[in-house]
């Protein structure tokens, strides 16, 4: 490896970790410093105890969703200690919420993930994100914990595979590829709705630069569950068909993803959906989010900003001819 050395660990056979980046991820598995001290996540069981208030008080079913990051559930893969996973931020605040008013909205994805991370790869090795069986464990818990009835068999859903160097991989010298699986698990459900933030992050020209504000919506006649699904989340759920949302739109009659950390509780009233689900990957959770949101504001400044951006690369193209 390069100069990559400093924010990825190449730990146990051919696994690899994210340690550096803005998160700062190994400094996250400490209960007095580093980026998510129990402070922080004290300030999380308040704010997730206030969400499941408000869900309440509107006949609303909640759950609230962490996704590990790969050092919490693939820490025996260390190939030095970098971190205590039994410190994982998730588990922290578990504790913290147990025995409140809001235990009862938690999805634990830890245990059961630790149970099958030795039998199938539930992250991609050379990747931060969960692998199609990663997301599928994850679908089936939250399902479970809802009483919502999942798919009979997610596994059946139209996949392609290719080699890829993933986000890790690619910054190795010389890069690592990856054999990867893309699932489109919508299957009977249709995509009504992309808005203008959710089409610059599927633009290549983009790239992922512009994503925070992407919102869309599934709707699936064929449904087992006529439930209507409000999803607060990011990558781990996508906008797309490929992960979590997907899975969600199969199964229910409606499924809106909104990829923001913060719920706009305007929105949430308007849209009166039975489940409201907040999903954050553990790294992001250094921030904690206030709850003030405003979707039309917030999609407003990103389209703002992709026009800056599309203006900046005009701008480099011309002065490039001259």
């Amino acid at each position: 490896m390069t100069a990559a050395d400093n924010m990825i660990h190449d730990g146990l056979d051919g696994w690899l970790f994210l340690t550096g980046g803005s998160n700062y991820v190994t400094t996250l598995y400490d209960r007095q410093a580093g980026n998510l001290p129990d402070k922080t996540l004290s300030a999380w069981r308040l704010r997730i105890e206030k969400r499941q208030a408000k869900c309440s008080a509107l006949g609303i079913d909640y759950a609230h969703v962490i996704i590990p990051d790969k050092l919490t559930i693939y820490g025996h893969k260390q190939a030095r200690v970098l971190v205590d996973p039994n410190l994982a931020p998730s588990l922290r605040l578990r504790d913290m919420l147990a025995g409140g008013p809001a235990a009862d909205v938690w999805v634990d994805l830890v245990a059961p993930m630790r149970v099958k991370r030795d039998v199938v790869d539930l992250y991609w090795k050379t990747d931060t994100h969960w692998t199609p069986e990663g997301c599928i464990l994850a679908y089936q818990r939250i399902c479970e914990h809802l009483g919502v009835q999942p798919c009979e068999n997610p596994y059946a859903a139209p996949h392609k595979a290719y080699p890829a160097q993933m986000d890790l991989g690619l910054k190795l010298d010389p890069p690592r590829w990856e054999e990867v699986k893309e699932y489109d698990f919508a299957g009977s459900a249709q995509r009504i709705f992309l808005n203008r933030v959710g089409a610059f992050l599927e633009d290549p020209a983009f790239g992922s630069e512009i994503h925070i504000g992407s919102r869309s919506i599934f709707e699936n006649e064929n449904a087992r569950n006529p439930l209507k699904i409000l999803l607060f989340g990011d990558s781990y759920a996508s906008q797309r068909a490929n992960f979590l949302t997907g899975l969600l739109a199969e199964t229910a009659r409606r499924v809106e993803f909104v990829w923001s950390s913060s719920v706009d509780w305007g929105h949430v009233k308007k849209n009166k959906p039975d489940i409201l689900i907040t999903e954050i990957a553990e790294r992001f959770m250094t921030v904690v989010p206030r709850d003030r949101l405003i979707l039309p504001a917030l999609e407003a400044r990103q389209i703002v900003r992709a026009h800056r951006a599309q203006f900046s690369r005009w701008l480099d193209t011309k002065r490039t001819a001259f």
